[in-house]
């Protein structure tokens, strides 16, 4: 039987693009306005409120609606707790669905309502999610993934020794440099093959190298011993990425909201970046080699540069074996 040739994961991910270009650029546009709206409502909503660690506030192009009211998602360890809202110059709590949820995985009784978020029943609901994170052994989460997530984005926020790793120099692409910004792909990648859907990218991060350029870096985070698709996830999403920066109308846009001020550069460097537990080592060694043979590093004057970050979970944190940056010699 003769054998069948590896799919070009490069070729698939522009031949999907040219067939669905038109919708793929309504889904762009439409995500980077939304975005760009909510850019002078994040910059109001961050003089109101900070961090309530272990609660943390993401904004993402499904809750960016409007110049005039911005929604936000306020996650316990990566889980959805409640909204914030920001209207009339005021925040507000929003416990909307979320009652019964908040009860059966944190034993938080809140009712579904609206509360000032400098009043008393707001204060007491983020004093209650304090008190849980201090018994780290009874944490329970819907999602492993989320909760991973949620660790890494507030290791990359440390201003030195993130992961404890001397002088690794990354941050999470924000908005208005306080919110962790969710990013959305027209392609979906959760098989390993590309798909047309809604893509999900874990953490897009900013990277400065020793020549103090920034790249920017795709994060493909796995739950502890899991690995499933992670290597080609990570190539289809940096990919894909790539391919809204080189070819989409608001790729410009899309520039500036991941932090940069000028223009797009003739050449780019994307990162792509497996994020796992050591003991899946092999697995990941062994669907590096596979990719190789279906995913072109050098597209163009662009290049796609693959790394691989074993991580071990603590409690409160996570931590980097070493640094996934660091070429090692060869021996």
């Amino acid at each position: 039987m003769e054998a069948t040739a590896p799919i070009n994961l490069a070729n698939l991910i522009k031949y999907m693009w040219e067939e669905h270009k038109p919708d793929f650029e309504k889904r762009l546009n439409s995500w980077a306005n939304a975005l760009n709206c909510g850019k002078d409502v994040s910059a109001l909503a961050k003089k109101e409120f900070h961090q309530w660690h272990p609660l943390r506030t993401y904004i993402s192009v499904s809750k960016a609606k409007s110049d005039s009211r911005a929604i936000y998602s306020l996650r316990f360890y990566g889980q959805e707790v409640a909204q914030l809202i920001v209207k009339d110059k005021k925040v507000i709590l929003q416990l909307k669905g979320h009652e019964e949820k908040n009860k059966k995985w944190f034993g938080v009784k809140t009712k579904d309502d609206d509360y000032t978020w400098r009043g008393k029943d707001a204060k007491a609901f983020r004093a209650r999610f304090k008190e849980i994170a201090r018994k780290p052994n009874e944490l329970r989460v819907k999602s492993p993934e989320h909760r991973v997530e949620s660790k890494f984005i507030a290791e990359m926020q440390k201003g030195a020794d993130k992961f404890g790793v001397a002088g690794l120099q990354i941050q999470p692409v924000m908005i208005a440099n306080k919110f962790p910004l969710q990013i959305l792909l027209p392609i979906s990648a959760n098989t390993g093959v590309p798909k047309t859907g809604t893509g999900y990218i874990d953490i897009l991060a900013r990277r400065k190298t020793k020549d103090n350029k920034v790249r920017l870096s795709v994060w493909e985070l796995k739950r502890p011993e899991e690995f499933k698709e992670a290597t080609a996830q990570a190539y289809i999403y940096a990919f894909t990425l790539l391919q809204i920066l080189r070819e989409s109308k608001s790729k410009n846009e899309w520039y500036k909201l991941f932090g940069f001020k000028s223009a797009i550069p003739n050449k780019l460097v994307i990162e792509a970046v497996v994020a796992i537990t050591s003991n899946q080592r092999k697995i990941y060694l062994e669907k590096k080699e596979a990719l190789m043979h279906n995913a072109p590093s050098v597209i163009g004057n662009d290049r796609i540069e693959l790394y691989v970050a074993y991580y071990r979970e603590q409690d409160n944190s996570i931590k980097l074996e070493e640094n996934p940056f660091v070429k090692k010699p060869c021996v």
